[in-house]
């Protein structure tokens, strides 16, 4: 092959490196692979980005389909993202006896599979999920009343359900991926201790099954108050 190489004269490349030449073309072959999977993120690719894509197969398959497109991406310096920033002196609070004044979530949470105890979020601005091994009980006891003051739900986050979300706020209890207060001795799924600790906030609402809590990231989703 160095000797064809070498006397061919179509490729200038191959004379001058015979043999070593050649990985040039292979790797020029499989370059969009490279691209795609090396090089390029999780939100680059068009018309559909590899989030989305997998988004679609799982919802096609029936499987898992809870991912987290927001917070992966550059939603502050990117044009067309809304966000919602702090601020230190805010203005007045509106009337809350204005119906306009409330913003409730378009979906009804438990509504497209037919939950029994399906419910519309009263707004569609909630805190995300903070984990109480990341936060002291003092800062969850304000969140939890804070939202109970502003008519949102507290995501947990993955560290269980502790004493200080029930301060009247409406939660969200994650159970991903480490189950806590709701695991066996091996760390293996046990839906009673769930269903223990969920009817213990009192719930209203669960939206987890056996299935869908060994899942890697579910959650159960409840309205608890004290």
């Amino acid at each position: 092959m160095a000797a064809r190489d070498l006397v061919q004269k179509k490729h200038a490349l191959l004379r001058n490196f015979p043999l070593v030449g050649h990985a040039r073309y292979v790797l020029e072959t499989i370059g969009p692979e490279l691209r795609q999977y090396i090089v390029t993120s999780n939100d680059e690719e068009r018309p559909f980005s590899r989030d989305q894509r997998s988004w679609i197969y799982a919802s096609a398959k029936g499987e898992n389909n809870y991912f987290g497109f927001g917070t992966d991406n550059d939603v502050e310096h990117v044009q067309g993202h809304a966000y919602v920033k702090q601020r230190t002196f805010a203005g007045a609070l509106p009337d809350l006896s204005d119906p306009e004044a409330a913003l409730p979530s378009a979906k009804v949470l438990g509504g497209p599979r037919g939950r029994a105890k399906a419910f519309r979020p009263a707004s569609v601005i909630n805190i995300s999920a903070m984990s109480f091994g990341s936060l002291s009980g003092a800062a969850v006891t304000a969140l939890n009343k804070g939202a109970a003051l502003a008519g949102t739900m507290q995501n947990t986050g993955e560290g269980g359900l502790s004493p200080y979300h029930l301060n009247g706020g409406d939660l969200v209890l994650q159970i991903g991926t480490s189950y806590f207060g709701c695991r066996n001795e091996d760390g293996t799924f046990n839906l009673d201790k769930l269903k223990s600790l969920v009817s213990g906030a009192p719930s209203r609402r669960s939206r987890s099954s056996s299935r869908r809590a060994r899942s890697r990231g579910s959650a159960a989703c409840c309205r608890a108050r004290r």
